[in-house]
């Protein structure tokens, strides 16, 4: 059994920019195919990582921000002709995400919210997302059937909206198994990200080890508790000093303190997490040409004792085994 890590697109930021797709990840268990998030781009990239669509079991998303769902609906519909084995249907690919937030969050002095859209339900869930994709493309789920051989669009996905407990204040968060099996756990807790309530990291544990997705977070010490010991930490990084040389200041500089760690902050996370490994992504700047990765990975494994990379797209990593 072996486990690898694949970066499919490292951008932070909904902007598209050249040269980064958007947020997204793969982890191999086993020739069975994890996503993590589905940032803009993410259907190519993963079959330009030769990746299976046959072999994708469930995709995870941190939280529901455009910039790591945008493409999920091209995930689930676009290979639906391939999805089918010697005895019919494949089963449903999952999605796992955050359930409903109990409210949206209020305005502030500087954004007066002047429109709700969809006031009906306007702060949905994972399986709400999934339904709603499904509902925007009915024309085509109920007619292409007609034309092409494919499976009933009722097997294409299985939506399930993550719920973790309240957290107490001064205690230190459990974390929620999403699901296991005999080859692969997957938890999840949750981080700190401005506003966006629920939001999280997730833990694989493999035969040969475990990789933590810090998805958009803060300096989070749930996190750092979570990842204890892991091969590998997928960690998201911002250079907020950059930001400010290049016109981030006052409570525009604050909001992105509040939903990013900084350059500065995230070798402190990994080494006081004893992970193995550092792979930073969803960077802040997103712009390849704004900082080289060999800057990136050194100003970024200030404090850390192991070995840290700046993660491209396209990225891999084989676990080596569990480390003593």
């Amino acid at each position: 059994m072996t486990t690898e890590l694949v970066l499919l697109g490292t951008a932070g930021a909904p902007m598209p920019v050249a040269g980064r797709g958007g947020i997204s990840s793969a982890l191999i268990v086993d020739e069975r195919v994890f996503v993590i998030d589905c940032g803009r781009g993410t259907p190519t990239a993963f079959v330009d990582a030769g990746l299976d669509f046959t072999r994708l079991e469930a995709v995870l998303l941190t939280h529901l921000h455009a910039d790591h769902t945008g493409d999920l609906a091209g995930m689930l519909l676009y290979p639906w002709g391939i999805r089918v084995g010697d005895h019919g249907p494949l089963a449903p690919i999952r999605v796992y995400g955050p359930a409903r937030p109990e409210a949206l969050p209020p305005g502030d002095a500087s954004f007066h919210r002047q429109t709700t859209v969809h006031p009906e339900l306007p702060a949905p869930g994972t399986k709400d997302l999934v339904e709603a994709i499904f509902a925007a493309y009915a024309y085509h789920l109920n007619v292409m059937p007609v034309d092409a051989r494919m499976p009933d669009a009722g097997q294409l996905a299985r939506a399930l909206d993550i719920q973790l407990p309240a957290k107490i204040d001064g205690r230190p968060q459990v974390p929620t198994v999403v699901f296991e099996d005999e080859a692969v756990q997957v938890s999840a807790i949750a981080v700190t990200h401005g506003h966006a309530v629920p939001a999280f990291a997730y833990r694989f544990n493999a035969a040969d080890g475990s990789v933590v997705f810090s998805g958009d977070t803060t300096v989070n010490e749930d996190l750092i508790a979570f990842a204890q010991g892991a091969e590998i930490l997928v960690h998201s990084v911002a250079d907020l000093s950059y930001l400010a040389r290049h016109g981030f200041a006052g409570a525009a500089l604050a909001r992105m303190a509040a939903l990013h760690t900084d350059i500065s902050e995230v070798g402190g996370v990994a080494e006081r997490a004893h992970v193995g490994e550092l792979v930073l992504n969803h960077y802040l700047p997103a712009e390849p040409e704004a900082i080289a990765d060999a800057d990136w990975a050194e100003r970024a494994g200030h404090g850390f004792s192991g070995r840290t990379t700046a993660g491209s797209d396209g990225l891999r990593r084989t676990l080596p085994g569990a480390r003593s």
